[in-house]
């Protein structure tokens, strides 16, 4: 400013200093990013920190709408979901999360006056943990000129491709987990593993019935959970073993025209195909699927999942975290999303505490 000031006493140098001064007027406003007003009197520049911040939150609420598994999870000390959401980490150090499990009390007790020491009942504690990881992912768009050519707004569609990876890496995460290395396993037919899978062990209703018995006399005992009153489990299959199910199990048509429970108020009923015999009937694509069993280990399979109350444990150490990030001098723009979490299938004394494999042959449709 002491500079300008000196110059401008000298009369046949004002107007090319106020030339120059327009011409950088004009080029900041090509270069600087565009102001967006909030409320009368700010403005916050696109990208900056307050932005990111209303875009995260925004995020972390709409991704749980677009998890699969979003109904059935449940913040909170013994909640009764099948899924448990652990944020204990998020405003703390540190990356793994011990929990514990108290088994129910299986004795008898003592009547009238009968001695209680030495006689108390024994509490069976469990305990497992979940190691947080972090997930990212990004998009870097091409430039100021490409962004010009389009009808949309690029960053928009950005938030909308990032949001939905994040609930399908979300929803894999726990597919897979849950699907991995069974405990316990229930066979469509007479079939006792993967490679006596024969073609035509469909999903059935009967097999839906022996699941839930075997979920019942479980060691330790899976649980179902408590809706409106009513106890029920979860199948959830896929799109193959749905259609087996409708297709070939005369007693499908039946049961759905004979039931009277739709529970049409609560989440966990959102999407179901169906309800049998206490059991929530879903479809998605996601559930693992199997090419090579059979004795020629050349049959599809389904490794449809039946869960029932602490399934799983999704742990948090922090929500999902929106960025913007400018390259070749603002010319180029990036978005990224990234979360720090883990999901964990709640396994006690080497027992999966509250999920079953139904493992049916299937019709491969297309």
């Amino acid at each position: 400013m002491i500079i300008l000031s000196w110059l401008l006493r000298f009369r046949w140098l004002r107007p090319w200093i106020w030339r120059l001064a327009d011409t950088l007027r004009q080029w900041a406003d090509v270069l600087s990013p565009p102001l967006r007003s909030v409320g009368a009197d700010t403005a916050v520049a696109a990208g900056a920190a307050e932005v990111a911040e209303v875009w995260s939150d925004e995020i972390w609420l709409e991704v749980p709408e677009k998890v699969f598994w979003g109904p059935y999870i449940q913040e909170g000390e013994d909640v009764d979901a099948i899924i448990e959401r652990k944020v204990e980490l998020e405003k703390k150090q540190g990356d793994t999360i011990n929990f514990t499990l108290a088994r129910q009390l299986t004795g008898d007790g003592v009547i009238d006056d009968n001695r209680m020491e030495d006689n108390e009942d024994v509490a069976a504690w469990y305990t497992d943990d979940v190691t947080l990881r972090q997930f990212r992912n990004a998009i870097r768009l091409q430039g100021r000129l490409s962004e010009k050519r389009t009808a949309f707004s690029q960053r928009k569609v950005a938030k909308r491709l990032l949001r939905d990876w994040l609930a399908s890496f979300i929803d894999n995460r726990i597919f897979s987990t849950l699907g991995a290395s069974p405990t316990r396993a229930v066979y469509g037919g007479d079939a006792t593993s993967p490679a006596t899978i024969e073609s035509g062990d469909y999903l059935t209703l009967a097999l839906l019935t022996r699941t839930k018995t075997v979920a019942r006399k479980a060691t330790p005992q899976i649980f179902p959970v408590m809706i409106s009153g009513g106890e029920y489990f979860l199948q959830v299959v896929t799109p193959d073993s749905l259609h087996d199910l409708q297709i070939y199990d005369p007693a499908w048509a039946q049961a759905q025209r004979e039931a009277q429970e739709r529970g049409p108020t609560n989440p966990i009923f959102t999407g179901a195909e169906g309800i049998y015999d206490k059991v929530v009937i879903r479809s998605c694509t996601r559930v693992p699927l199997a090419t090579d069993w059979g004795s020629g280990a050349n049959l599809n399979g389904s490794e449809n999942l039946f869960c029932g109350k602490q399934a799983g444990v999704l742990a948090f150490g922090r929500k999902p975290e929106w960025v913007e990030q400018s390259f070749d001098y603002a010319n180029k723009i990036g978005y990224a999303i990234g979360t720090i979490l883990e999901f964990t299938k709640a396994t006690f004394n080497a027992q999966d505490n509250g999920s079953i494999n139904v493992r049916t042959f299937r019709s491969n449709i297309s």
